[in-house]
């Protein structure tokens, strides 16, 4: 069973925190995860584990900063699957982030809508 990518107490934390860059921070999330998913598919398709853990790892640090983190966890194992030197597995994990991505996207798109 998969963890629900986004924890929401997580989330409240970093909000009360962060408060006026927050909109920012999601801005950005928004705009560039989807690329960084791109370019994650990229690396399995040319079998580059560098660049596989690399990407992995810029997207699961920015996960976890907002509190997204079931989906830092499926970074996570992309970016160990990078870090041996491998591709196996990564394409099927790949394809769980997208859906996950969606969903916290989504969220995000969705907090921005209710603070503006």
């Amino acid at each position: 069973m998969s963890q629900n990518p986004l924890d929401l107490h997580a989330y409240s934390e970093m909000k009360d925190i962060m408060e006026e860059v927050l909109p920012e921070l999601l801005k950005t999330f928004i705009e560039y995860m989807p690329d960084l998913l791109n370019d994650l598919n990229k690396a399995i398709a040319d079998n580059e584990p560098d660049q596989l853990f690399g990407i992995s790892h810029r997207m699961k640090s920015s996960s976890n900063s907002l509190g997204a983190l079931g989906l830092a966890k499926v970074c996570e194992s992309i970016e160990m699957i990078g870090r041996a030197g491998g591709i196996e597995g990564a394409s099927e994990l790949s394809a769980q982030l997208e859906e996950q991505l969606g969903e916290v996207i989504e969220f995000f798109e969705e907090e921005l809508k209710s603070q503006g």
